[in-house]
């Protein structure tokens, strides 16, 4: 967290981003020199209206411990297998054995928490308050009762059941939560539909809720919707969308940037209100790499769509994917981190996202 306020203090003292960010850093300033800041319910809190951009970032509600869950849930995630049979072959099979060997090559100060762990969640929403968040946005896979995959690791962990922790704990901290809708087994289109109509009763009229622009509409992120894994899906995708426009289930709808695919127009036909990149390795997809924001925020801008980069301060998920070292991105001592936020903000685009703040 307070490398993530390092840099947002560095760009918001370079003028960037100035109004949204300004009340933030001072608070930051304020809790390092030991004065009152001010940060908990009621605090006014900007708000993304198109001239100042949000900041939100990935949060993972999949981790559990023995203490609060009765078992490990992702600390031992097992390795996942290569597409190609004869790279697959190279590299065993097995999952890890927390809390001695976990499943990531750094650890926690908290250690390997729970996200059951109310303690922890106020901990780590307060610490996305001092770095200048606006929105946590929210692995969500499925309603809590939905049978199907839960998570790429086959935990079973139900992120739904977490929810209405995650939004007081928010609310206390002076912060907001965003959906960021997983690939949960049988997703699609129509079930969106009924996933809209389960978080608007359940957890739309909550005040930590993110919600921006005149309508004040909340954002829902569809990871792994995009051109590349869902072009044949455009039609049921823009007619769902149509059939909630104006509706109390509207919101701000962004897919998956990946690139090289007619993503635009994906965007346009499939009826989203932009798209994000997600990915925080540069040049992982074309969508990665900040060479390429200004072209595809100049290809939304046509159609008059939002686009939201992702900045990561670096990237290395060697112990699940052994086969992946060639996307390992060193954090060079925070310079990494630096060179996706000066991209991003020189851009000045409707959001920023960060990968992540917790995976």
């Amino acid at each position: 967290a307070w490398l993530l306020v390092a840099r947002l203090w560095r760009f918001v003292c370079r003028g960037a981003m100035l109004d949204c960010y300004t009340r933030r850093v001072f608070v930051v300033c304020l809790t390092i020199i030991g004065l009152p800041a001010g940060t908990g319910e009621g605090d006014e809190t900007c708000r993304a209206d198109g001239l100042k951009p949000a900041v939100h970032a990935a949060f993972y509600l999949w981790y559990g411990n023995p203490e609060s869950d009765g078992r490990w849930l992702h600390w031992d995630h097992k390795v996942l297998p290569h597409w190609d049979k004869d790279v697959d072959a190279r590299h065993p099979k097995f999952n890890w054995q927390p809390p001695d060997e976990h499943h990531a090559p750094f650890r926690p100060q908290r250690g390997l928490f729970s996200a059951r762990d109310n303690d922890t969640l106020q901990g780590q929403f307060r610490e996305l308050a001092l770095a200048g968040v606006d929105s946590a946005m929210l692995s969500w896979w499925g309603r809590k009762d939905w049978k199907g995959k839960r998570d790429d690791a086959d935990s079973g962990a139900n992120t739904d059941e977490l929810v209405p922790a995650c939004l007081d704990a928010a609310k206390r901290a002076g912060v907001y939560i965003s959906f960021h809708i997983e690939p949960y087994g049988g997703r699609s289109p129509q079930t969106f539909i009924e996933d809209l109509r389960y978080i608007h009763a359940e957890y739309g009229p909550h005040p930590a809720v993110w919600r921006e622009g005149p309508r004040q509409l909340p954002i829902f992120w569809l990871y792994d919707i995009s051109a590349q894994h869902s072009k044949q899906d455009v039609k049921s995708w823009r007619a769902a969308l149509d059939s909630v426009r104006g509706t109390a289930l509207d919101g701000v709808f962004m897919c998956l940037w990946i690139g090289d695919q007619g993503d635009a127009d994906f965007v346009r036909d499939a009826g989203f209100d932009g798209a994000y990149t997600y990915f925080g390795a540069v040049g992982f997809t074309p969508g990665s790499n900040p060479q390429n924001w200004p072209s595809i925020k100049a290809s939304l801008d046509n159609y008059g769509k939002f686009f939201v980069p992702a900045v990561g301060p670096g990237y290395d998920d060697t112990l699940i994917r052994p086969w992946n070292a060639h996307n390992v991105r060193d954090r060079r001592g925070g310079r990494y981190y630096d060179a996706m936020w000066e991209a991003a903000v020189n851009l000045q685009p409707h959001g920023v996202s960060i990968t992540s703040y917790n995976e």
